[in-house]
């Protein structure tokens, strides 16, 4: 495939409207969210509440928050965001949070220095306070303010996220005009931001749900349309039996086979596109994602462990991705089909798979969230196969 040979608007195009490797911001090209959205924003207008917003990645949580942010703007709300890191602190996050608000909505500072970036001067010097963020509102020009911390998974000091439940429970408990969006990886409310019963009255805990197999086909159908392609019935089929509700993966497909029908001058996207598109994904897939299949099927060799794995991708699961396990007679049942019990016992002990434990007993997930479609393409490229 010669990409340089392909019309540089349409693979252009292409680009704008599948966005696997960045989130989305216009809500044209969001599909399915509008519940999520319109909670969190009453949440915000009208409850005064702050919001926890968790789920597993490739879900779309970036994407909904640009659209909260941008509606919030839109609305006269000051809006600050920040992205946590592994090493990030309290202060670092608040600070930074801080530093995304415009100058301009600075109206009382406490320190007077020209350099400092957005509305920091709002913040004391030194070590911040839980109580410095319940003040900020009342030095600063607008009505409300909504600060976003994204990533907040990968804040590994405890400390951090204690500070942050007591901001929270300040800023409530005096009525600021200040809400916080904590965004992250996560099976629960309380494995992100910890158990705090003092608070949970003031959060509302959001889990994103998978995408509806209408919704992914809308964004085939909608992204072809904006990108003058159009995927076939089957092919679009095909991708909602891989995808299983996550957007990243029918945004991954729609751009990879959608290059292929362009790369050929075509405007139909057609089943050797898809299938060009399942075998880049799986060469440029994670390398711990390839490493986990390898090795719990040994190479593929052990055709019952593989068998029992693929069966679970292409199972029954909840909106969470999440399946159900019950035992019977020596055998278990699971995500709607029967496995023998060595090959779960293999799948629990090499880590495959996670038991969600918040959920119930008897819930378990994939530990690696993408190995599922991964499985689903290798057995679709096997398949396709001729022998």
């Amino acid at each position: 495939m010669d990409v340089a040979a392909q019309p540089p608007s349409q693979q252009h195009a292409l680009r704008e409207v599948f966005t696997p490797t960045r989130p989305q911001r216009s809500s044209r090209r969001v599909s399915g969210r509008q519940t999520e959205l319109l909670r969190i924003f009453r949440a915000i207008a009208l409850d005064r509440a702050h919001v926890v917003l968790y789920g597993e990645r490739g879900r779309g949580k970036t994407s909904l928050v640009n659209l909260v942010a941008s509606a919030a703007r839109s609305s006269g709300y000051m809006v600050g965001r920040y992205t946590c890191s592994f090493d990030s602190r309290f202060e670092d996050i608040v600070r930074g949070l801080v530093r995304d608000l415009p100058k301009s909505m600075l109206a009382a500072p406490v320190v007077q220095d020209d350099e400092l970036e957005g509305c920091e001067a709002a913040l004391p010097r030194g070590r911040l306070q839980p109580r410095d963020i319940a003040a900020l509102p009342g030095r600063l020009a607008g009505r409300h303010v909504v600060l976003i911390a994204d990533e907040f998974d990968r804040v590994e000091d405890s400390a951090t996220r204690t500070w942050f439940a007591d901001a929270i429970k300040q800023a409530s408990d005096r009525g600021a005009a200040i809400s916080f969006i904590i965004v992250g990886v996560s099976d629960s409310l309380e494995e992100l931001v910890g158990r705090h019963p003092s608070i949970q009255r003031n959060i509302l805990g959001l889990a994103l749900p998978l995408l509806s197999d209408a919704e992914i086909d809308e964004i085939l159908v909608q992204g072809g349309r904006d990108a003058g392609i159009e995927f076939l019935p089957s092919v679009r089929e095909a991708v909602i039996d891989a995808a299983r509700g996550v957007p990243y993966v029918a945004q991954l497909l729609g751009l990879h086979a959608g290059t292929e029908a362009i790369a050929r001058a075509s405007s139909q996207v057609e089943a050797a596109d898809l299938l060009a598109a399942f075998r880049r994904a799986v060469e440029e897939a994670d390398p711990r994602v390839a490493a986990i299949y390898q090795g719990v099927t040994q190479g593929e060799r052990d055709r019952t462990t593989l068998d029992s794995l693929r069966a679970i991708a292409g199972g029954e699961q909840d909106r969470y991705a999440r399946f159900i396990v019950s035992e019977h007679e020596g055998a278990h049942f699971i995500a709607d089909r029967w496995l023998e019990r060595d090959a779960w016992a293999r799948l629990k002990e090499t880590g495959t798979v996670r038991a969600c434990r918040s959920i119930g007993p008897d819930a378990f997930a994939f530990s690696e969230p993408m190995l599922q479609h991964y499985v689903l393409m290798r057995e679709a490229l096997e398949d396709s196969t001729p022998y």
